[in-house]
């Protein structure tokens, strides 16, 4: 279940983000409202219309939005390995898990151990 969701969030994220999709959504739009305004369709119509194109657009950023977690997630796996790897302190490991002021902690204990360094 989980790689056939992972799938179809890969293959939406590529679609949703090709340069083309913009406009041809706006073309879209655009064609829509023009016929609807020529052949006088219901205001509930265009309501629902509103309603559906809301939800697609909410369900394609939720797949987007897992999309870049799994990125991130990937990404803070590899800079911890090459913190692991490099002379660099292991307390660096894992930051994005620590709250902001233990953070600014370690970002200001790094600032002043490279100063004197290199005094």
């Amino acid at each position: 279940m989980r790689s056939h969701f992972r799938q179809i969030s890969d293959l939406v994220v590529l679609w949703a983000g090709h340069r083309v999709v913009p406009v041809t959504l706006i073309a879209f739009a655009a064609i829509w409202a023009a016929v609807g305004l020529s052949f006088s369709f219901p205001r509930q119509w265009f309501l629902l219309t509103n309603m559906v194109g809301t939800l697609i657009i909410f369900f394609i950023l939720l797949l987007v939005q897992h999309s870049q977690n799994r990125d991130m997630t990937a990404l803070h796996a590899k800079l911890d390995e090459l913190i692991r790897s490099s002379e660099a302190g292991n307390h660096w490991i894992a930051a994005e898990k620590k709250d902001a002021d233990a953070i600014e902690g370690m970002r200001q204990l790094h600032h002043g151990q490279t100063s004197e360094t290199s005094t």
